[in-house]
């Protein structure tokens, strides 16, 4: 016969905890409080020993010097996680945004959140080569990212600032990365070219609209046959990231 466990022991250990967690929040004012009050109501008769109290006043002091000791520390670290973080403005990092995105930029300022220092970034869409296997091969290429809102299309070149507005790939078998990607309300379609070919094909597509990087690693005869058509309103987003210290990948800093 399986026995039903005892409510009694459950309960007790609930009850023990919950003493144990408030035992761990009191602060010295709490027990200076409870010291006057335990003066307040002693037996006028038969008060507190000399000894006794002392030794509740050494245990008050402890108390004392190890909140004084956590907060010394606190400020300490705090003190050192900004200084590590302002050393970071004008370096370019790659990194794991608060909302969770891939970003590559250069910081641009620093705050403080709840006691801890945050690296901000203003960033514009790129593409680069990554070090990840893929299908697109060498040559020359052209992207756009594009996207519908109240009827209209919108685009943005993630090789704008790109000397010829192009991305050179060296090799075969390669991966492009394409980061910063703005936040949109609908799904971002992102097509690709070959210099000088006539039109551009879709990649693929993003249909999360706050996600701001996608890899192609498409070869060119994998390319969907839809191609871009019309002229798309072109845009110069710049997007704004928060990163916290600990998600900080890779640093270059300024040259």
């Amino acid at each position: 016969m399986s026995s039903i466990p005892s409510t009694g022991s459950v309960g007790n250990n609930a009850k023990n905890a919950q003493v144990g967690n408030a035992y761990n929040d009191l602060d010295m004012s709490d027990f200076m409080n409870m010291m006057i009050a335990e003066l307040q109501n002693q037996d006028p008769m038969n008060p507190m020993d000399n000894s006794e109290l002392i030794s509740q006043i050494s245990q008050m002091r402890s108390v004392a010097a190890t909140d004084k000791m956590t907060t010394t520390l606190d400020s300490v670290l705090l003190g050192q996680n900004i200084s590590s973080a302002t050393s970071l403005i004008g370096a370019e990092i790659d990194a794991l945004s608060d909302d969770l995105q891939r970003v590559t930029g250069v910081v641009e300022r620093v705050s403080v959140a709840d006691g801890q220092p945050k690296l901000h970034l203003d960033l514009n869409p790129k593409a680069k080569v990554t070090d990840a296997e893929g299908g697109v091969e060498a040559g020359e290429y052209e992207y756009r990212v594009v996207w519908q809102e109240n009827g209209s299309t919108f685009a943005v070149d993630p090789l704008a600032a790109a000397a010829g507005k192009k991305l050179k790939v060296e090799e075969d078998q390669s991966s492009v990365l394409l980061s910063n990607l703005p936040e949109t309300t609908t799904t971002k379609q992102i097509f690709r070219r070959e210099v000088g070919a006539k039109d551009f094909n879709l990649v693929g597509q993003l249909t999360d609209p706050k996600v701001s990087t996608f890899v192609d690693s498409l070869a060119t005869d994998d390319l969907s046959n839809l191609v871009l058509s019309g002229t798309p309103q072109m845009m110069e987003p710049k997007r704004s990231f928060t990163v916290s210290l600990k998600n900080v990948g890779e640093i270059r800093p300024p040259s």
